[in-house]
């Protein structure tokens, strides 16, 4: 019976060492593409992003401006990261209230931010969109000297 006891025991040493290795590779590429600390998302983003139609700049100050202009004269608002999401408002011209959205930042770098918006809210929400947004990709324009 001591024979089968230290062989329950191996095997159930092998066993707990296979999941934990099991653990290990599936939470490693998760730890790799981690996104850096707010702090340095926002730090990144701050500059001019050429996306299809528009050039966005994000300044240091927390605001942002849309060069040309979106319908509805939303040329301008706020953003922060908070959780590595970026969060945007702004304000139409004839409204009365924000409106707003939630990206979540999948890559950004100091050439490429890819996001896709998770949550927007506020007069002008684009009606029967399906959320979350396609992914968007944006390449940083190059400071002129």
């Amino acid at each position: 019976m001591f024979r089968f006891a230290q062989h329950d025991s191996a095997v159930q040493g092998l066993v707990l060492m296979a999941r934990a290795w099991l653990v290990a590779a599936l939470l490693a590429p998760v730890i790799a593409l981690a996104l850096p600390d707010d702090a340095t998302l926002s730090q990144l983003l701050v500059g001019t992003w050429q996306g299809p139609r528009h050039e966005t700049q994000y300044r240091a100050d927390g605001t942002w401006i849309l060069d040309p202009p979106d319908e509805g004269s939303n040329t301008r608002g706020k953003w922060r990261i908070e959780h590595g999401r970026l969060i945007e408002t702004w304000r139409f011209t004839d409204e009365d209230s924000d409106s707003s959205s939630v990206e979540e930042i999948i890559e950004l770098s100091e050439k490429v931010f890819k996001s896709r918006i998770i949550l927007q809210e506020g007069p002008g929400k684009p009606q029967g969109h399906v959320l979350p947004s396609e992914i968007f990709t944006v390449t940083r324009v190059a400071e002129k000297k």
